[in-house]
């Protein structure tokens, strides 16, 4: 995604067209988050909150108020004014509260990080709970706290987010706060049921020490990161940063790059910047089937299949290297937006940096390892160990 510069004004002037000063909305309908399936562990994202119009991934419901809001009330009687002058983010001095304005007709998703610099606390949620802080790393190595807001926010709504703690010790002057986000249209995938047919293997290698497993902390759908055309499919492992990465199948190189040392955390900058390895399998002798359901619709075996792994601390392969699959072509780590060490695993039918996810059917060996992009069942959680490959 590209990143937009954030724009903070008082309440005052964003509201100065409207033709009366009483908000129209109402509190966001509670509901159990036990009750959803967000197909991501919140433990695995400190620091990290998440919301969506009418319920939280939190357990309580941090979000203040989501605002319907009439772009034809942001002119005056005279017909003057611009709801383009809006800016995405909005700063209250007064309420001391932080605002995101979306007047487009599609819903946006916003990332958001407010730094906290010395203080333990920067962000309060409704219920006067403080919203937990993560730490962020920069390349040079530089450590700070921070807090990051990810919110899906609906078509012609205010979603007043959260309020700052305006009276810490010492006191927060609003022009020292430091916020950075990315606001964009929410790009969803076209196609979610879109199943490539060709079966690959795990691509973590186990040890004792992994006690049998890595957990997946997000999958198909997960609402911190993978509700993109680009990383629908994506899967989530917990694992140990140096964990072994192997080859899922025999492939080419495509790329590599592991150029960045220490840049980690949930910081919004780190949205742009990663380490990662990308392969072109090759396509199996049997025509792609391997035991996969070749029912589906939507599944094409005739395009090539690519797989990437995301946030690796180190690669062993070069551009243009052949592969063997079970190879171990480099290290997991934790480089780019990474609440912590993982590897993002995803598929693809193109190497174009635009390209859609695929689904992808069950390892070679399908009793003991269930489709790693699919949804979770009705009345499963994420909470569960991966299904493993065998280390042979």
């Amino acid at each position: 995604r590209r990143e937009d510069k954030v724009s903070v004004m008082g309440a005052a002037r964003k509201k100065k067209g409207k033709k009366n000063g009483k908000k129209k909305g109402s509190a966001a309908p509670s509901s159990s988050s036990d009750s959803l399936i967000w197909n991501f562990v919140p433990q695995a994202g400190p620091g990290c909150h998440i919301a969506r119009s009418g319920y939280s991934c939190n357990k309580d419901d941090w979000v203040l108020e989501w605002e319907p809001v009439d772009p034809a009330d942001y002119k005056s009687e005279e017909g003057e004014g611009d709801a383009d002058e809006i800016p995405d983010l909005a700063i209250d001095p007064e309420e001391q509260t932080l605002t995101l304005c979306n007047i487009k007709t599609e819903p946006v998703v916003a990332y958001i990080t407010v730094h906290s610099g010395n203080k333990e606390t920067t962000l309060i949620g409704k219920s006067g709970t403080p919203l937990e802080t993560g730490t962020s790393t920069d390349q040079d190595g530089r450590t700070s706290r921070c807090t990051t807001l990810i919110v899906l926010c609906p078509p012609q709504t205010f979603a007043h987010l959260c309020y700052i703690n305006m009276s810490s010790s010492p006191p927060l002057n609003l022009n020292e706060l430091q916020v950075e986000s990315d606001v964009q249209v929410w790009n969803q995938h076209e196609k979610v049921h879109d199943f490539h047919p060709q079966t690959v293997g795990f691509p973590l290698q186990i040890t004792t020490d992994e006690e049998g497993g890595f957990l997946c902390t997000q999958g198909q759908g997960g609402h911190l990161t993978h509700f993109f055309s680009g990383n629908q499919h994506a899967i989530d492992f917990q694992c140990p940063r140096g964990t072994p990465l192997l080859a899922v199948a025999n492939g080419v190189v495509v790329e590599s790059n592991a150029e960045h040392m220490h840049l980690t955390g949930i910081a919004v900058s780190n949205l742009f910047s990663w380490n990662s390895i990308l392969l072109q399998l090759d396509a199996p002798d049997n025509n792609g089937a391997d035991g996969a359901d070749m029912t589906n619709s939507e599944s094409n075996n005739s395009s090539p299949l690519f797989v990437e792994y995301v946030h690796i601390a180190t690669s062993c392969v070069q551009v243009g290297d052949q592969v063997s699959e079970g190879q171990v072509i480099g290290t997991s780590g934790g480089i780019g937006f990474s609440p912590e060490d993982h590897l993002h695993f995803a598929a693809y039918r193109s190497s174009d940096p635009h390209a859609p996810t695929v689904v992808l059917p069950s390892a070679k060996r399908p009793n003991r390892m269930r489709r790693l992009f699919q949804p979770l069942e009705s009345g499963t959680t994420p909470m569960e160990k991966c299904p493993l490959h065998d280390k042979n």
